[in-house]
C-alpha cells in the first residue's frame, strides 16, 4: 500500500521529476525540439505547453482507465492505494506529469487539475478517449496474433475493419503518441528497407519469424474480425481456441483451484506454439510444470495441446492456424506438366 497525498510542486516541477529519457521519449513523439542536453526542467516546459495548447491529445495518449484513475486521485476518495492493480495507468500519469512518487507516498499534482480537468471531463474528450482505446484493443489484438507486423500492412487490416475512414497519417500519429506507454509492443526499423515495424515483446526469436516469412511468401496475413481482436486484446492473448477450455479446467484442478496461475500456465504453453515450437515441446513443458506422472494424465494433457498446437495463429504463419494451412494445402492443385 501507499499513501496519497498532495504535491506542493508546479505541474512543470512534476514533469521535471521524469526520468530525462522519459521526457526525451515523450518531446520526440509530441514532435517538440530538444537536445540531448536538454536538462529536464526545458524539456517540462515544453511539454506543459504543448499538453496545455492542444489539451486533447491527452485523449490519444491516455486509456480511458488512466483518465478515471486520475479523477478518483484528484478527488482524493481514498488514503491509500495499492499500486500493484493500477501499475500501467499511473506509469501513464507519471510521464505526463499528473503523480510522482517516493518510497511511501503517490504525489497527486494539483495543478494540473487547475489547467487540464474540465478538458478532461468534456464529452469531447471522453469520446476521444473511446475511439483511441477501442484502436489500442484492435492493435493489441494484431500483436497478440502476428507477434510482428509491418506498420503499413497494418494499417491495412485495421483500416479495412473500422466503419468509417482511418487515414494512415492519423493511424501512425496515435501509434507514436501511444506506444510510448505499451509494455507489450515496441516499434523497429529495418534500416535496409526502411520499413516500420510493430512487434510484440511476445515473439521471442523476431529473426525466425521474418524466416518463417521468406518461406510462405504468397501467403497473405490472416484477418480476423474487429470483435475477435478486441477479444484476444481483453483474454490477453487468450482466446477461446480448440482445446484451451479443456486444458484450463485441467490445470485447474491440478493446482489447487488457483485460476490466476492456472492462466498463466496456459499463456505459457499458447506462446510456446504461438513462437513455433514443436508440439513436443509443448508437452514437455507442461509435464514438467505439473510435474505429471500419471500415464492418464499424460495421454489426457496430449489431447488437449494437440487442439491447442493445430487452432491458435502462429507468428510465423502470419496468423493463421496450422489447421487452416494444412487445409489449404491439401487442396493447393500441383502442375504436373505436359507428358
Amino acid at each position: 500500500m501507499a499513501g496519497i497525498q498532495i504535491s506542493d510542486r508546479t505541474y512543470i516541477e512534476e514533469l521535471a521529476q521524469n526520468q530525462p529519457r522519459n521526457l526525451m521519449v515523450v518531446c520526440e513523439r509530441l514532435f517538440l525540439d530538444f537536445h540531448y542536453d536538454s536538462t529536464p526542467g526545458e524539456m517540462a516546459v515544453q511539454i506543459a505547453k504543448k499538453l496545455q495548447g492542444d489539451p486533447m491529445l491527452l485523449g490519444e495518449m491516455l486509456r480511458e482507465e488512466a483518465v478515471d484513475l486520475l479523477f478518483d486521485l484528484w478527488q482524493m476518495k481514498e488514503s491509500q492505494i495499492v499500486p500493484e492493480q493500477h501499475l500501467e495507468e499511473l506509469q501513464q500519469l507519471h510521464y505526463l506529469g499528473f503523480i510522482s512518487a517516493d518510497n511511501q507516498n503517490l504525489m497527486v499534482n494539483m495543478e494540473a487539475k487547475d489547467i487540464f480537468f474540465f478538458s478532461l471531463k468534456s464529452h469531447k474528450m471522453r469520446k476521444i478517449m473511446e475511439k483511441y482505446t477501442e484502436w489500442e484493443k484492435i492493435i493489441f489484438g494484431m500483436l497478440f496474433t502476428y507477434g510482428i507486423l509491418d506498420v503499413y500492412e497494418c494499417y491495412k487490416i485495421f483500416a479495412e475493419i473500422q466503419e468509417t475512414p482511418v487515414y494512415y497519417a492519423d493511424f501512425e500519429q496515435f501509434l507514436m503518441l501511444r506506444m510510448v506507454f505499451w509494455h507489450s509492443g515496441l516499434m523497429l526499423r529495418n534500416e535496409r528497407t526502411k520499413k516500420l515495424f510493430m512487434a510484440s515483446r511476445e515473439a521471442e526469436d523476431r529473426d525466425a519469424v521474418f524466416e518463417q516469412w521468406n518461406q510462405h511468401k504468397d501467403l497473405e496475413f490472416c484477418r480476423y474480425s474487429r470483435e475477435e481482436y478486441m477479444n484476444l486484446a481483453m483474454g490477453n492473448g487468450i482466446a477461446g481456441w480448440d482445446g484451451i477450455p479443456e486444458l484450463f479446467l485441467f490445470v485447474l484442478e491440478s493446482i489447487d483451484q488457483d485460476r490466476y496461475q492456472a492462466m498463466i500456465i496456459i499463456k505459457s504453453i499458447i506462446l510456446i506454439i504461438q513462437n513455433g515450437e514443436t508440439y513436443l515441446e509443448a508437452i514437455l513443458k507442461m509435464n514438467k510444470i505439473l510435474n505429471i506422472n500419471s500415464e492418464k494424465d499424460e495421454k489426457e494433457i496430449c489431447s488437449y495441446i494437440k487442439k491447442i498446437f493445430y487452432s491458435v495463429p502462429i507468428y510465423g504463419l502470419k496468423g493463421h492456424t496450422r489447421e487452416e494451412l494444412n487445409r489449404k494445402e491439401m487442396f493447393q492443385v500441383i502442375d504436373g506438366g505436359k507428358h
